[in-house]
């Protein structure tokens, strides 16, 4: 006994033949297109991946003209501390709080932030008025 595969029969009617044979030409153009569309827009190189490199690529440019600008400001102290006493007077009484013998320097305290004036009262055992 011998085994047939079952054939199809169907009857197309008049024109139906060409409409499928044009859908199926459609099918076999879109799909591969649709596909490569995708992978232009959402791969790992694709077009949106490409923009998002494009924005960091901006932010670390903006960041590097920072950086330059403050390396060209830090060069231009430098070079007036290593060639102006006076330059190198003046940071040393801002920052070190240095005088001249003979000179007395007036500090003022600063007003303090509600937190630091719970902490500085309770360390002074001052209760705030209410």
């Amino acid at each position: 006994m011998r085994l047939h595969p079952p054939t199809l029969k169907f009857r197309l009617k008049p024109g139906q033949g060409r409409r499928l044979a044009h859908g199926l030409r459609l099918a076999v153009i879109a799909v591969p297109a649709l596909w490569l569309l995708q992978h232009a827009l959402f791969s790992a190189g694709g077009y949106l991946a490409l923009r998002q490199e494009q924005r960091t690529y901006r932010r670390v440019e903006a960041r590097v003209q920072q950086l330059q600008q403050r390396n060209r400001e830090l060069n231009t102290s430098v070079r007036e501390l290593s060639s102006n006493p006076q330059a190198i007077e003046s940071v040393a009484r801002e920052q070190l709080h240095l005088t001249k013998p003979g000179e007395v320097v007036y500090t003022f305290p600063t007003k303090p932030s509600k937190g630091e004036d719970a902490l500085a009262y309770s360390r002074a055992g001052i209760r705030p008025a209410r």
